[in-house]
């Protein structure tokens, strides 16, 4: 029954019904047999090219490709089995069911070994269950053809010219959305910096502006607990220091209006956050794929990566930093989601006295090879601060692979933990 059925839907493609069949997500994994899984490769390829699709063109194709083996009586035969296209409300069903089958015995048999595996620890065998169970590339996920991967990219292009539309998430700062175009899905940023440049706050002020707008926003932090961010994120909504919250006595009658309107806000927003200390990557992807399927999560932050665990130590630190930022990559490729990691730089930027470069990046050039962008915060004159608690920050976009480099300027404000763009001044802005 299943070769039958598969020369049925291929019987139908040939009689004009290939449109439908691609429309309903076939592709080459629909079939067990390998000489049909040639004719659709001969089919699609065909569809791609703007070419006629029926038995004469199949069978040429077939001749001067990898279909050798493949003989007109086989094609003859698929045409037989389905006298008009319109049997392919019958045998796609059919053909669709057994895939499915294939795939799922694939699965268990997968997780049968994973089970017999006496080296998986049990958070590597969790994440290997989850991401059987999860994932989300099955037989009937829609397999984009060439021209639709064309036609998708041109509509891109068209929206960002005539509408100004950026393809990410926007970070909520035009600076370095002219850079980077938003958050992009499956892409990994690096934010870098020296303890207290300002790396976790940069990120809870990028959670903020993706939260407000409706964006679920998971939070990894491996530093600070829950209470402390919720702690920062009150202060910088309601614009009262942080300090003073905690100080007995220190907050004035007309403060705690703006912090009550605050925490109902803070209750609105679709905001989560991890604060479990020694998570390994596997933990942390296992958590994303579970929070994404509950919740809907669609960025992932991470504060920070070297705090994390390596899934299997390596002899040296580096490689344990090579395989959490790997892991990291992978997981924002599999997850589709844009995934913010804050990482340390060396002490070599504060010894040398200048602006760090993505070279000093912390116990791994691997950091630097597997992130898309990486954002370098420092503030270049710590003596020209307008305010004791208030600094001029450059965040330095030292890589970017989808997009140019550059620096944007902020106003680092300490007591509020907000960072807000400026714009320098040069001689030419200044009126004579």
């Amino acid at each position: 029954m299943s070769r039958e059925a598969e020369k049925g839907l291929i019987g139908c493609a040939l009689l004009g019904a290939v449109d439908d069949c691609i429309a309903a997500g076939v592709c080459e994994d629909y079939f067990a047999h390998e000489d049909n899984q040639k004719i659709w490769r001969a089919i699609e390829e065909l569809t791609n090219e703007q070419l006629p699709c029926d038995i004469a063109t199949v069978n040429d194709r077939l001749a001067s490709s990898n279909g050798r083996g493949v003989t007109a009586a086989h094609l003859t035969q698929c045409e037989d089995s389905a006298p008009t296209s319109g049997n392919l409300g019958y045998w796609l069903p059919v053909v669709k069911k057994n895939a499915l089958r294939r795939l799922y015995r694939a699965k268990l048999g997968r997780l049968s070994k994973a089970l017999e595996d006496p080296g998986l620890n049990p958070e590597e065998l969790t994440a290997a269950f989850e991401a059987e169970i999860l994932d989300s590339k099955a037989v009937d996920a829609r397999v984009a053809t060439r021209k639709e991967d064309i036609r998708r990219l041109v509509e891109q292009i068209e929206e960002v010219q005539y509408k100004g539309k950026i393809l990410g998430y926007p970070s909520g700062y035009d600076g370095l959305d002219r850079h980077l175009n938003g958050l992009e899905k499956g892409k990994m940023y690096v934010i870098a910096g020296r303890p207290g440049a300002g790396k976790t706050s940069m990120a809870q002020c990028l959670a903020r502006n993706q939260v407000k707008k409706g964006v679920s926003t998971l939070i990894f932090s491996c530093e600070m607990t829950t209470d402390q961010l919720n702690l920062r994120m009150l202060s910088t909504e309601s614009g009262v220091n942080s300090r003073d919250m905690l100080t007995p006595k220190t907050l004035g009658p007309t403060q705690f209006k703006p912090i009550a309107t605050a925490a109902a806000e803070l209750l609105r927003w679709p905001i989560h956050i991890r604060d479990d200390s020694d998570l390994t990557v596997a933990q942390v992807r296992a958590e994303a794929r579970r929070m994404k399927r509950l919740h809907g999560i669609q960025v992932v932050m991470v504060d920070y990566l070297q705090l994390l665990q390596p899934d299997s130590r390596g002899e040296k630190r580096y490689e344990d930093v090579g395989n959490i930022s790997g892991g990291l990559k992978n997981m924002a490729k599999e997850l589709d989601v844009p995934v913010v990691a804050l990482a340390q730089l060396n002490r070599e930027t504060e010894r040398a006295n200048r602006a760090p470069r993505a070279s000093d990046l912390r116990e791994s050039g691997k950091i630097e090879a597997d992130a898309d962008a990486i954002i370098l915060l420092w503030e270049p004159d710590p003596s020209d601060r307008p305010r004791l608690d208030w600094s001029l920050v450059e965040a330095i976009i030292a890589k970017n692979r989808h997009g140019s480099t550059g620096t944007v300027n902020f106003l680092f404000k300490q007591d509020t933990t907000l960072f807000e763009t400026i714009s320098p001044i040069s001689d030419e802005d200044i009126p004579r």
